[in-house]
């Protein structure tokens, strides 16, 4: 095999240029954002080592990796006690080093492996999907999700409903999906509703806010100056730094950073960022089409939808 073959790549070209385009405009918030060139310069490290990581995971043969689902299981489960326990002060990620990683997107990840992997071997034996089955695959999520809800509610959420779409697809019944859903609706509801802690409280003041537009206690900010913000940008670009709304928004350059882009690079980019976004969801369903066998085919399937959902 010559040099030429070896890199050769035979992957998804359309996913690749939105990962490209996608980290490029990232640059550009990061820039507008930084308070210092370290910051910037770490940035540009993360992205070197993400299209690395992207290019070992696409060397890999999948279906051989699968063989490894429940140790996959089993890292996800100690990677969220390690997070919650030993993590950051908002128990999001753990720092390793100088650098300060994002556990729960491994976590949301090693758990989609072992779901999907669980489903395709009963798809595989064309075996119906026992109670016990089910309520196993239902404990899993449950937990995961109840782990993630404690200090980090919108990924949880994510977690549960890309969860319920390989559930869907792996031919779980929907009696029992919607059994599931009951007894999830429950106790989330017990934990959002009954109890103060983790993230339970913010979530209450949050839907109060929405509901009322009442924003006493403050909980409306980054909304009311986002929108404020979105509605002052132009088609046109306005340049970096160059906005203003989004200097006083708190998580300028992470949860709100969408806010930055659009404000100071415009109406097109913003839209081009949500276009971009959908495609990848719609290249995740023809990979999953093409895809050897339903293990495949369920990941590429979670894996779309958690990236589509987390963008949107």
């Amino acid at each position: 095999m010559n040099l030429r073959e070896k890199i050769k790549f035979n992957g998804d070209k359309g996913i690749l240029v939105i990962t490209i385009v996608l980290s490029l405009i990232s640059v550009f918030a990061v820039l507008s954002s930084a308070k210092s060139t370290h910051v910037f310069v770490h940035h540009l490290i993360n992205i070197a080592l993400c299209f690395a990581g992207m290019f070992v995971a696409y060397k890999i043969n999948y279906r051989a990796l699968s063989r490894l689902a429940i140790i996959s299981l089993v890292l996800a489960a100690v990677l969220l006690f390690v997070t919650l326990v030993f993590g950051n002060d908002d128990r999001r990620g753990i720092k390793i080093g100088p650098m300060e990683i994002q556990t729960f997107y491994f976590i949301g990840f090693l758990a989609i492996f072992f779901i999907s992997k669980f489903l395709a071997v009963r798809i595989n034996n064309e075996s119906d999907m026992t109670l016990q089955d089910v309520s196993g695959l239902f404990i899993v999520v449950l937990l995961f999700t109840g782990g993630m809800a404690l200090s980090n509610m919108s990924t949880a959420i994510i977690f549960f409903a890309t969860s319920l779409a390989i559930m869907f697809l792996g031919n779980v019944k929907a009696k029992h999906l919607l059994l599931f859903c009951t007894v999830a609706l429950f106790f989330g509801s017990i934990y959002l509703f009954g109890t103060d802690s983790g993230r339970s409280s913010t979530f209450r003041h949050r839907c109060h806010y929405y509901l009322t537009n009442d924003n006493s206690e403050g909980y409306g900010d980054q909304m009311i100056k986002s929108k404020a913000a979105i509605a002052r940008s132009g088609l046109l670009p306005a340049g970096p730094g160059q906005g203003v709304i989004n200097k006083n928004l708190p998580e300028k350059d992470t949860d709100y950073v969408f806010t930055t882009v659009t404000e100071e690079l415009g109406i097109g980019v913003s839209l081009v960022i949500l276009f971009c976004y959908l495609i990848l969801f719609y290249r995740s369903i023809l990979i999953a089409r093409r895809a050897e066998g339903p293990f495949g085919m369920l990941l590429a399937v979670g894996i779309g939808f958690w990236f589509c959902c987390q963008g949107l």
